[in-house]
């Protein structure tokens, strides 16, 4: 019986090749753009990484360094928004975890982007009026009028909801500080049906509400972890973005 003719080693190399080729293909990487591992893209145009919860002050920390880190949480400091631009054009939206290639024209889905990121095809990765929940814990401190009232653990959690997001913060004393998202500020409301305005300070891994003549400040115990290798050790040194305040 005649054996089949083999196919060149190049051309088998080609071919197994394609898959790889095939699922980068949906990813191109424009000039300044990088995917250093998935759920993270950088732009060195910037220095700003970003994941799924906007511009990330670790991981811009771990890929350009603790200037740039240090540039971006004071960025944040001054807006409310985790929505961004890349230098390519492309725009993303973290309420709607969908990115496009169009900017905020918003008419053309950035597919491979949007996968990358969100784990989604975008258009549809949540449904509407959908709420994206994360939880974790921390260490807390509650000041009122200069003196400290509350030292400890705490839970923490972040629910974002039409482009809207509102964090709770329970202590393990029972007090429970809800601060609401009202347009680009803040409101806390109070047992009597009145309601507080509030300063919200982001740096990085720790978050600062201040109203009245409180100030709460919420650090993410995930941030002070010990890093498991030296590789993650700036990145975990800095935490992770409180962009979602509270992962």
């Amino acid at each position: 019986m005649r054996s089949m003719p083999r196919r060149p080693v190049t051309a088998r190399l080609a071919a197994a090749c394609l898959p790889v080729i095939a699922a980068s293909a949906a990813l191109a990487q424009p000039v300044g753009i990088t995917y250093p591992r998935q759920g993270t893209v950088c732009d060195s145009a910037g220095q700003v990484c970003y994941d799924s919860y906007g511009p990330s002050v670790a991981i811009t920390g771990e890929y350009f360094g603790q200037r740039a880190a240090s540039q971006l949480s004071r960025n944040l400091s001054q807006s409310n928004s985790r929505d961004f631009r890349l230098s390519s054009g492309q725009a993303c939206s973290v309420a709607r975890r969908t990115c496009w290639n169009d900017g905020w024209s918003a008419t053309r889905v950035a597919t491979g982007l949007t996968q990358h990121l969100f784990g989604g095809s975008g258009g549809g990765g949540m449904r509407p009026g959908q709420a994206q929940v994360s939880r974790d814990r921390g260490l807390c401190s509650l000041s009122r009028a200069g003196q400290r009232v509350f030292d400890g653990s705490c839970q923490l959690k972040q629910v974002m909801q039409g482009g809207q997001s509102r964090y709770e913060v329970r202590l393990e004393n029972g007090n429970r500080y809800v601060f609401e998202q009202q347009g680009s500020g803040f409101l806390i409301r109070d047992g009597f049906g009145g309601s507080w305005p509030v300063t919200f300070v982001d740096h990085g891994n720790t978050g600062i509400f201040r109203f009245g003549d409180y100030k709460l400040v919420a650090t993410q115990q995930n941030a002070m972890r010990p890093p498991a290798n030296r590789d993650a050790a700036l990145g975990n040194a800095l935490g992770n973005l409180l962009n979602s305040l509270f992962q």
